[in-house]
């Protein structure tokens, strides 16, 4: 079995985060044919929000939407719909994708999106849709991209995004101390929370996903639990011998894809041949940056005149903030919600 999630199909412009990787994939597809493989697509493969329509995406990449079809046709492939799959119509009548919310392997292994383990998206897929949306037009009009972490994205617009993110954290903190001063004790506390979570994106966890992810396995029936949605591929190792894996991604540079047989799990970069382990989830599980507030990361980022040291210096130096102690009157994370129970597609 082959499991690959997040491929953001768009409509071929300079806005398409696949970036134009069909040949790459397509020869995925045909390796999964040949050996008579399944092909599991965890969500997210179309970017409907940066495509806006299918006839758009369809004509930027027709070849690959074709070759799943196909794939699917044959009995081979299975499709797990992500927080970005609203028209599931689509998927099934249209591409005859068999669409299903999980993929359960003999009560062994789990298949999952992801977002389950998304506390801001939570229910409301829609709502995350139409910030998505908009996110996409302001790229596509201003013509760069403006996302976490800067470090990868460090161009002007991006800088001066983050700069006013400063000024208007600083404005809201303000409000939310009068609403506090006229009796809303609560004033604010929402607001701090999607800030921390917001850090834990710009330092190396997006989405917050990992900890719940791994609370999940660790309590759950499973063995292995597979999830896509936060592009961050690794194979993390609990000490029970229970294995959690991110598919990552197929979009900036990244073409992630896993190989399931038996009880061996095999994560690579379909084009470098990269195998991934668990360094890059290595800072989340030590627990590198737990406390670290927004302050902490600007007093030791900013440089002034929207220069960030982690953009300006490409060096290894340990930020003073992973020494920090947490103050007792920190606020933290929203509670993790309850994970479904997920129906399983054989």
């Amino acid at each position: 079995m082959y499991v690959i999630s997040d491929l953001h199909l768009g409509d071929g412009t300079p806005s398409d985060t696949f970036m134009a990787k069909d040949k790459a994939l397509l020869a995925l597809i045909d390796k999964a044919n040949r050996e008579d493989a399944t092909l599991v697509v965890a969500g997210d493969a179309i970017d409907f929000a940066q495509g806006w329509t299918f006839a758009r995406i369809l004509r930027a990449h027709g070849k690959v939407l074709r070759a799943l079809s196909e794939l699917a046709d044959r009995g081979r492939m299975i499709y797990i719909f992500g927080n970005h799959d609203h028209n599931l119509q689509l998927f099934q009548y249209v591409l005859r994708f068999p669409v299903v919310a999980g993929v359960d392997i003999g009560g062994r292994a789990l298949i999952l999106h992801g977002y389950e383990y998304d506390w801001l998206i939570g229910p409301d897929l829609r709502q995350s849709e139409l910030n998505t949306v908009v996110h996409h037009l302001v790229e596509r009009w201003l013509g760069d991209w403006i996302r976490p972490p800067l470090h990868h994205h460090y161009n002007l617009i991006n800088r001066f995004s983050f700069w006013m993110m400063h000024k208007i954290i600083w404005m809201n903190r303000a409000w939310h101390g009068v609403r506090r001063t006229l009796g809303d004790t609560q004033a604010g506390v929402r607001s701090e929370q999607e800030l921390a979570y917001w850090m834990r994106s710009q330092l190396g966890d997006p989405g917050d996903v990992c900890r719940p992810a791994l609370r999940a396995l660790a309590t759950g029936t499973h063995d292995v639990l597979v999830c896509g949605h936060s592009h961050l591929p690794g194979v993390v190792t609990l000490d029970s011998g229970r294995r959690y894996v991110n598919t990552g991604s197929w979009t900036f540079k990244s073409s992630t894809y896993l190989r399931l047989e038996g009880d061996q799990v095999e994560l690579k970069d379909w084009i470098s041949g990269r195998e991934h382990d668990d360094r890059m989830y290595l800072p989340i599980l030590n627990q590198e940056f737990d406390h670290v507030t927004f302050d902490d990361w600007w007093d030791a980022q900013y440089m002034g005149l929207l220069r960030f040291r982690c953009g300006e210096e490409l060096s290894e130096r340990r930020p003073p903030w992973l020494d920090r102690t947490p103050s007792s009157d920190e606020v933290p994370l929203a509670d993790d919600p309850p994970v479904p129970e997920r129906s399983a597609g054989k």
